[in-house]
């Protein structure tokens, strides 16, 4: 078996039978502000996936796993020109982990729901949804799911062939299925594991610009959750993975910021961590490749050389420094578009779009929800309004940020007018607005991770791609 990383979580497996990529992120930006870390050389995706994929399979529907533009990408060959055929998707096997039916509403929204639209109208025909558990056999491998401990569905992957057995984990968090079925005396044995090592961060930087505190604290768990996966999962090699971004905002605003900041954990000091409790491990790159087979596994010539990546260089970029200062939210400077509509019906757009969302239930039960936002205006004015989802309501508080006008239990959100108009208008991807607004609550995650904002994206992506 042989696997050639194309960064972060993307993986091409080659079995000796099929070609099956996970996770695709197959272009250097994600979008507005995230990008690959260390970058993707140019030219690489197409020479690795120049013969084309038997399989793609997405952990989750998160942007960087779920990627709309390298969906493009593989279902029209436009700059992976595998072969003539027109169409390359009807051929592709897909599978994804599917949700419960009916759907459990999650903070996280129900985003996970357009994975099978968002296939088909890429033109792919084969799909395969699976609860995690379930096991999928391929012509040369098995595919043999677990689920993750979020709530929405994610799966880790283990694919076994005649001679490797290799565990994908993506972001998985680890689940005690997962522990269990690998404490069982007929476990399998497992040549090597690709394990997440960013599943912590520290609370509020972003969502509420806040200095951080207790920085050992965070690390501690990073260090305890990679410990117990590594402890769950007695592979031959463990590779530190899903670890591939930084953050790179592609306006005047410097973000550098959040990459010492976010990160308490990175994969050089995941391998220190697997050096000091006596096992295998190894980091690798973007069109680096591992063969694995007879028990063994380890790094071998590709499309970039075994040591081609200094990566003591390539995370000293993205590690934590409890000394960086966090910069207060500024929503005259952190804004992305332009206004065109006013404040008022921005903001009765949002309360309608609630409707029917996880935040919207909730406030229906409770009788509450109610949430103080400000919008910073083009003119230069801010103005406070609070919206009560249950009456259905827009009233306005007066000048200033939110968190100046919450009295009670309301949450608050600051943002610019014209940043919300663009989400709004699926002109900025939510995922890309992060550093774009402050909050403490998820009114605007309900919204945008609405399935209906995920089809309007990919909508938008399609028309990108058909302009001459």
């Amino acid at each position: 078996m042989r696997l050639t990383s194309l960064g972060h979580a993307a993986v091409l497996v080659e079995t000796g039978q099929e070609r099956i990529l996970f996770d695709p992120w197959l272009t250097q930006r994600l979008d507005r502000f995230w990008e690959h870390h260390p970058p993707l050389e140019d030219d690489l995706v197409r020479r690795v996936l120049d013969e084309g994929v038997d399989c793609v399979v997405l952990s989750h529907h998160h942007f960087d796993h779920h990627h709309y533009p390298s969906l493009g990408l593989l279902a029209d060959g436009a700059d992976v020109d595998f072969d003539d055929t027109p169409r390359q998707s009807t051929g592709v096997t897909c599978v994804y982990p599917a949700g419960p039916v009916p759907p459990t509403l999650t903070a996280s929204g129900l985003g996970h729901q357009a994975i099978s639209w968002t296939l088909r109208r890429f033109g792919f025909e084969r799909l395969c949804p699976v609860r995690p558990g379930d096991t999928v056999t391929l012509g040369g491998a098995t595919l043999r799911t677990f689920p993750s401990a979020v709530s929405f569905p994610e799966m880790s992957v283990l694919v076994e062939s005649a001679d490797a057995a290799v565990m994908i984990c993506g972001d998985a968090l680890l689940h005690e299925a997962t522990v269990e079925a690998f404490r069982r005396e007929d476990a399998p044995r497992l040549d090597l594991a690709l394990v997440p090592t960013h599943s912590v961060s520290p609370p509020g930087v972003l969502t509420e610009r806040r200095p951080l505190s207790d920085p050992e604290g965070v690390r501690a768990r990073a260090v305890a959750n990679f410990d117990r996966y590594v402890d769950s999962l007695p592979a031959a090699l463990t590779v530190p993975s899903s670890f591939g971004w930084r953050v790179s905002g592609d306006t005047d605003r410097d973000y550098d910021w959040c990459n010492r900041t976010l990160f308490p954990f990175t994969p050089v000091e995941a391998l220190a961590r697997l050096t000091e409790r006596g096992r295998d491990g190894l980091l690798w790159g973007p069109g680096q490749v591992l063969e694995v087979g007879g028990g063994k596994a380890g790094l071998v010539d590709g499309p970039v050389a075994p040591d081609a990546y200094d990566f003591d260089e390539v995370y000293a970029a993205v590690r934590l420094d409890p000394r960086t200062p966090v910069p207060a939210f500024d929503a005259s400077l952190d804004r992305y578009g332009r206004q065109t509509r006013s404040a008022e019906e921005l903001l009765r757009e949002l309360l309608d779009l609630l409707v029917a969302t996880d935040y919207w239930y909730r406030a229906l039960d409770d009788g509450a929800g109610r949430h103080v936002v400000s919008l910073y205006e083009d003119g230069g004015d801010e103005t406070s309004y609070l919206l009560d989802p249950v009456a259905g309501r827009v009233t306005k508080l007066g000048a200033g940020p939110a968190r100046a006008h919450v009295t009670h239990a309301e949450g608050w959100t600051e943002t610019a007018a014209s940043t919300l108009e663009a989400m709004l208008g699926a002109d900025l991807l939510f995922g890309s607005s992060f550093g774009l607004w402050a909050s403490d609550g998820v009114l605007l995650s309900a919204v945008f991770h609405h399935p209906s904002y995920y089809t309007r994206h990919v909508e938008r992506e399609l028309r990108e791609a058909s302009r001459p």
